[in-house]
């Protein structure tokens, strides 16, 4: 994914090495290998007459939790960290935003992170990830006024970011994230 990051409107710290790593992680093909897990489930399931995903935030997730503990950082569900910095990639309910916020204060103030940096990916890119959900997750735009809300608050070295698809899967996989995926409206048997 593409990642587009900014400095808290109180930081000038510099981009630590770990939080580049970190962004040359997301960007080689997450997205595209996410969408191939996604559609692969989605159709098999819906083959099978049974419930299938409507979001994909499970499959980035876990391509994203594979490629940052395969290169040396410790974490899951989201938040990693390396040496002194601390990343949190977000596709969770908007309601935790403020959660995430301080949890980026308490390793810095309290474990000595020098850098903290939450990303979310926007409007435009949730509507993929989760059409039915994507106005109750945390997007950039939330995230980036939350955030702006808080100069002259918080004094911690944060960057955020903005994330966005930057590979593809192939035709057919795009073609069906593009297409509806209404909720259930009966509860499966199963």
């Amino acid at each position: 994914m593409r990642t587009r990051l900014l400095a808290s409107p109180w930081v000038k710290a510099q981009m630590t090495d770990e939080t580049a790593e970190a962004l040359e992680l997301l960007k080689d093909d997450v997205w595209k290998e996410a969408s191939v897990l996604f559609a692969a489930e989605r159709e098999t399931k819906m083959k099978s007459g049974r419930t299938a995903p409507k979001g994909m935030q499970r499959y980035l997730n876990d391509v994203i939790t594979r490629r940052f503990t395969l290169n040396g950082w410790t974490g899951e569900a989201g938040y990693f960290f390396k040496n002194k910095t601390w990343i949190r990639v977000t596709f969770r309910h908007q309601m935790s935003l403020g959660s995430d916020i301080l949890d980026a204060i308490k390793v810095c103030k309290i474990e000595g992170m020098q850098q903290a940096v939450i990303l979310a990916a926007n409007r435009k890119t949730l509507d993929l990830i989760s059409p039915n959900d994507a106005a109750a997750i945390v997007s950039f735009e939330k995230l980036e006024r939350e955030i702006l809300s808080l100069n002259g608050a918080l004094d911690i070295p944060l960057l955020y970011g903005e994330l966005t698809p930057i590979s593809s899967a192939s035709s057919d996989i795009n073609e069906a994230l593009r297409k509806a995926r209404p909720r259930d409206l009966t509860i499966p048997n199963h």
